[in-house]
């Protein structure tokens, strides 16, 4: 049986939060979604049981996903925590920065099954490569 995890992820289109809940639900996770980065950071740090993975708009008001990327890696509690950039566009700059850092990217899809598909294929990655 598939263990449960518990999933934030960080947009601030409120379409995209619902898409992103619906699906991660429907893939049977317990998702927590933020529209702002600061209470995300927040959530974090107060929280004694933390996420098993997060996502991370790229393109985000006050501040962005890289940015936040950066406070969780320098974070002793929070850096061992798979992340996973999602953009709707992937220049080979970014491409290159997320795998510098060892973090995933995932494109933002308007088909929601296919959608769906990449973020359960991120998911799975995820657990074969941590077993």
């Amino acid at each position: 049986m598939k263990k449960v995890k518990t999933i934030y992820y960080l947009d601030d289109d409120y379409d995209d939060l619902g898409i992103f809940r619906e699906i991660a639900e429907e893939l049977g996770h317990n998702v927590k979604v933020f529209s702002d980065g600061r209470k995300m950071l927040l959530t974090l740090e107060i929280q004694a049981e933390k996420p098993d993975f997060i996502f991370l708009d790229i393109h985000m008001p006050v501040l962005n996903g890289e940015e936040i990327l950066e406070i969780i890696k320098k974070s002793e509690d929070l850096k061992d925590i798979p992340i996973v950039m999602v953009s709707g566009a992937y220049p080979k700059k970014l491409l290159q920065y997320c795998s510098d850092l060892g973090v995933s990217c995932l494109i933002k899809r308007h088909n929601f099954q296919e959608f769906k598909q990449n973020i359960a294929e991120v998911l799975k990655e995820f657990e074969l490569t941590n077993k």
